[in-house]
């Protein structure tokens, strides 16, 4: 990996912030997990050549920076939908922090869910259920308690499903800032300025999107 800047102990520290471990049983995994997108990247292709190469730290970093929205100071039960989950960013690397958490993971690509079932096998991370297929068509019955979606070609095609399981208690944590003005209308949006902002480890706006 050749991105410097971003280490264990600087990732540790701010999660620690949010009372938040990263250990180095759980860092190992992801160190793995990013080794895994560079050797199956070719075929099924995860993410762009120049990422693989040079900016996975900057995708897991970016992962990390929800961990402190996904599990909230005093909250114990919590699961998540990640919709989109392309190569297993956010999903993953939040998924190696929070072992606890269920996740639903839903992908449309045969190649790439067959690379995420590949990654959680190898990296033995229990409570993940794969969807294949689109979204909300996929996810029918998952009303999880927190919604990422880091990664969608057509944003815009989640807005009915995403009502839905905001309007039922799910909170969305959006990375995707061209679906803030019509989310707006419906729902109570908040941008995130915190610690992870001011360290430029996010590649992107970050709105958390909750019922009124």
């Amino acid at each position: 990996m050749r991105d410097k800047k971003i280490d264990e102990k600087g990732l540790a520290r701010l999660l620690a912030e949010s009372g938040l471990v990263l250990d180095h049983a759980a860092w190992a995994r992801m160190i793995a997990y990013l080794h895994l997108i560079q050797r199956w990247n070719k075929i099924a292709k995860l993410v762009s050549t120049a990422d693989a190469q040079d900016r996975l730290m900057e995708h897991l970093a970016d992962s990390l920076s929800l961990a402190p929205y996904v599990l909230q100071t005093g909250e114990t039960d919590v699961s998540v939908l990640d919709i989109g989950s392309g190569g297993g960013f956010p999903a993953i690397p939040l998924k190696i922090l929070l072992p606890g958490v269920p996740f639903v993971l839903v992908e449309r690509s045969v190649k790439k869910i067959g690379f995420l079932r590949k990654v959680v096998g190898a990296l033995s991370l229990p409570k993940v259920e794969f969807r294949h297929g689109s979204f909300p068509e996929a996810a029918e019955g998952v009303f999880p308690g927190r919604i990422t979606a880091r990664a969608v070609g057509k944003p815009h095609s989640l807005l009915e499903g995403l009502a839905a399981r905001i309007q039922e208690g799910g909170t969305f944590l959006c990375q995707a800032p061209e679906l803030i003005e019509a989310l707006g209308e419906m729902f109570h949006v908040e941008r995130v300025e915190d610690a992870w902002s001011a360290a430029g480890l996010r590649r992107g706006e970050f709105h958390q999107v909750t019922a009124r």
